[in-house]
């Protein structure tokens, strides 16, 4: 019998795979461009500054008055190393965003194939929703932890005996919550984020720490730091996690999980 889930993971590997591809040159450009112009003799030296106009106010007949907002910014040979660092770590963690994006689709998309054929787990998203007049439909899967909580139902004990024994010792609601709060810190706090959504236990902070780097910023936060190394250990890790949901969905319906 076909695994039905099959093609969901691969769409979801090939995004994960492009995201490592492109982020793996990206980082050796900008590594080797730090040898380039942190080496001895070496001249560099670049600022921006951020020239803005008023829509609604005069011209000068026609063309736009602009000013200067004071917002200015410059990178010399002395902090060069760590501007491309910090801008490296900010496109790690956006693609890290992005792949979490896609995490949530792969779930909504087995899902939602799932409760076509299984009428309890199909009244259970219903119930889930509380609203008047909802209608089931592949768009109008809910996400975060609503989404997580359909998982766990379709995954039934198969679910519960993975989350409790596996090769890593990783708890799977803990880890969704890990990486659904490090995803919006990432996308909605510039990777700022509470220490108390990661201190919710010792495993909590254990997962974020196995998968993230950080620095403290201020009593209460920490900011959320990846290289390419913490990343590339990142996206095998949620691939990993996303072989365990079809293994889990297709040993609840018999059918063959050993999909490559």
């Amino acid at each position: 019998m076909t695994n039905c889930y099959k093609n969901y993971l691969d769409d979801f590997f090939s995004t994960l795979l492009e995201y490592r591809h492109s982020t793996n040159r990206l980082n050796k450009v900008l590594k080797k461009d730090v040898e380039i112009y942190t080496k001895k003799g070496a001249v560099i030296h670049s600022s921006s500054a951020l020239i803005v106009s008023d829509w609604s106010g005069p011209t000068d007949n026609g063309w736009e008055l602009n000013f200067h907002t004071g917002i200015f910014k410059e990178t010399t040979k002395d902090n060069y190393e760590s501007e491309i660092d910090k801008i490296l770590s900010r496109e790690f963690c956006l693609m890290y965003s992005q792949s979490f994006e896609a995490l949530e689709t792969f779930l909504k998309n087995c899902l939602f194939n799932k409760q076509l054929k299984d009428e309890d787990l199909k009244n259970y998203i219903i119930s889930l929703n509380n609203q008047e007049n909802y209608k089931l439909s592949r768009e109008s899967m809910p996400g975060g932890e609503k989404l997580f909580s359909i998982l766990k139902k379709a995954g039934g004990k198969t679910f519960k005996d993975f989350s409790k024994q596996n090769n890593k010792t990783i708890k799977f609601t803990e880890l969704w919550t890990v990486l659904s709060e490090t995803r919006n810190s990432i996308t909605h706090s510039s990777s700022k984020i509470k220490k108390s959504k990661l201190n919710r236990s010792k495993h909590h902070f254990a997962i974020f720490e196995y998968l993230f780097d950080s620095s403290e910023i201020e009593d209460s936060y920490l900011l959320i730091e990846l290289d390419y190394h913490k990343f590339d250990k990142l996206i095998k890790s949620i691939s990993e996690f996303a072989f365990q949901i079809l293994k889990t969905l297709s040993i609840e319906e018999k059918i063959e999980w050993n999909v490559y």
